[in-house]
């Protein structure tokens, strides 16, 4: 991949240390806009998420890992030397943001600390994520993103309320989120720079991605409010778990529909499904009503579209402006009209790993177009391009080759 010069971040040279989810992914996203990205993985614990699912080793690429470090270039140093150490500080110092994901201390004892590195390049972006921040009772503790999920009130969010039981999102959503989070925290500080000259921290900790994410919707008025209209006590479980109580999955006679029961218009539900009757139902007779009486709405609104397929139900619905969607299954989406009419997937060759679907950047620039991230190596596949690069000669990188310094891998799998 090479960002065109007039790329959004054409110009930019991030470092990375960075695994699993969400620190390769802000990365990726800023390759995505143009930046160059290199990674920096050590030799005996590169990225975990390399070995995942049906790789080969722990030095291999696979689809997954591609969709979270495609564009990118790949330095292997062990920074358990001190020749590593100086490696990996005199990289990041010189880069315009040096981005990691990892446990507080870590880089602290690798040399790569904001101090260090800020003393170095005062115009450096230091952008860190973190689990619950860099200090407190919980800092030393290993955080994924389900503990986060846990502890922000997204799991009791996703509770049944039928069964009780509660559930995690079944996505790693604040990994992703604090990458998003993260990669716009990176965008506003460049942009403090280009006034001011100076670079700064930015931190991220998963746990407050995650409240941010969850609040507008999954903390309702029921717990946002501090004195809610119906005492917490007195409400209904399905008022507490607003408005995700109101969005259901329906069966139809060939597949499923998403939908907003509670959505407007009301009358145009009632239309689009022959049942003018509920609109004088005194259950359902106002927008208050309906919420007291979701239990049974839900259950008729089921079975008036129990009785229609997917493309008629649509089409009734349509008709009366009310919003659904047919739910389609993973192997459907890259042939949905409107992923197809906005060109959002697209099949590309992946190296080691063969031919991959993948999402183009979610953002259109009118006058910078975004390059197309396809490249990947094995660990520290581009060791040798990158020093080169930073100005190390020849005969240098080989002695740190020979010295296990530094490591190029050709994705062997190990005996």
């Amino acid at each position: 991949m090479t960002p065109t010069n007039d790329s959004p971040l054409a110009g930019i040279t991030v470092v990375e240390m960075t695994s699993i989810y969400s620190g390769p992914m802000a990365g990726m996203l800023l390759a995505e806009m143009g930046a160059e990205v290199i990674k920096v993985e050590s030799p005996d614990g590169p990225d975990p998420i390399r070995a995942g699912g049906l790789a080969a080793g722990p030095d291999s690429v696979n689809s997954i890992f591609y969709s979270l470090n495609r564009g990118k270039r790949f330095v292997s140093i062990n920074g358990k030397t001190e020749r590593g150490r100086e490696l990996l500080v005199d990289l990041a110092s010189k880069a315009d943001v040096f981005l990691h994901n990892m446990r507080p201390g870590k880089p602290d004892a690798l040399g790569v600390s904001y101090e260090a590195l800020s003393s170095r390049n005062p115009a450096l972006i230091y952008a860190a994520i973190s689990g619950v921040g860099n200090d407190g009772p919980e800092a030393h503790l290993p955080v994924y993103d389900y503990v986060m999920q846990a502890k922000t009130g997204m799991v009791d969010y996703q509770r049944d309320l039928s069964s009780g039981r509660s559930d995690l999102v079944h996505q790693v959503v604040i990994d992703k989120t604090s990458a998003m989070g993260l990669v716009q925290g990176i965008l506003a500080a460049l942009f403090v720079r280009e006034k001011t000259g100076t670079g700064q921290r930015v931190d991220v900790p998963m746990v407050a991605a995650g409240l941010s994410f969850l609040w507008p919707d999954g903390m309702a008025a029921a717990y946002a409010e501090l004195e809610p209209a119906i005492p917490l006590d007195q409400m209904p479980p399905w008022l507490k778990s607003a408005p995700g109580s109101f969005l259901v999955v329906l069966p139809t006679t060939d597949g499923e529909i998403a939908t907003g029961i509670l959505l407007p218009p009301w009358d145009g539900l009632c239309l689009a499904l022959d049942r003018a009757d509920w609109v004088v139902d005194e259950r359902f007779a106002d927008a208050f009503s309906r919420v007291l009486h979701l239990p049974q709405l839900i259950e008729e609104v089921a079975g008036e579209v129990a009785k229609h397929s997917t493309a008629e139900v649509l089409a009734r619905f349509a008709e009366h402006d009310f919003a659904a969607g047919a739910v389609l299954t993973r192997d459907q989406v890259h042939e949905d009209q409107t992923v197809v009419h906005l060109g959002l997937i697209s099949e590309q060759d992946a190296p080691g790993v063969g031919r991959v679907r993948q999402p183009a950047p979610m953002w259109t620039f009118s006058d910078a177009p975004l390059p197309t991230t396809t490249s990947l190596g094995y660990t520290g596949a581009d060791s040798r391009e990158v020093l080169a690069d930073h100005g190390l000669g020849s005969e240098e990188i080989e002695q740190l080759l020979a010295d296990e310094v530094v490591f190029v891998s050709d994705g062997s799998v190990p005996d």
